[in-house]
């Protein structure tokens, strides 16, 4: 294989998986900036843990126990429906990404060699570790960045 993508001289493998790296972090954090309301998240996460402290205050035999239990059970999932948006939102775009991207760079490819050897790793990183990585250091930058 070329150790370039398309001619370009400058766009390697390693390059292009981090090009998709920030491509899909950034869909992921603006979809998640987009998507979910940050006042209901806090609100709601706020009221469980008020009602996860009164919980422990009651006796787990009583009724009022089992009630505010339910309610903290329907809470909990209300708020996971609504934290889980911005992935069904990005779900079929990042699927399409990395169809394309895996026709582009060979998945077993080593782009980054590392002098020594890590466990159930190895000595390099291919596609996905590489993506991983850089995915979890863009996510951080952007989600600090669109949160303040």
């Amino acid at each position: 294989m070329s150790d370039y993508l398309f001619g370009i001289t400058w766009l390697t493998p390693l390059v292009f998986t981090i090009i998709v790296s920030v491509l899909t972090s950034t869909l992921s954090q603006l979809s998640f900036a987009f998507f979910t309301d940050k006042d209901l998240l806090n609100n709601s996460r706020n009221e469980m843990k008020k009602m996860q402290k009164d919980l422990t205050k009651m006796s787990p035999e009583s009724k009022d126990y089992i009630d505010l239990q339910n309610k903290l059970l329907d809470l909990n999932m209300q708020l996971m429906t609504h934290s889980m948006k911005p992935t069904l939102v990005t779900m079929i775009p990042f699927l399409l990404i990395f169809m394309y991207a895996k026709s582009v760079v060979p998945v077993d490819q080593p782009l980054i060699s590392l002098p020594f050897s890590l466990p159930l790793i190895g000595e390099s990183f291919e596609f996905f570790g590489t993506y991983f990585i850089t995915s979890i250091i863009f996510s951080s930058f952007l989600r600090k960045i669109l949160r303040r």
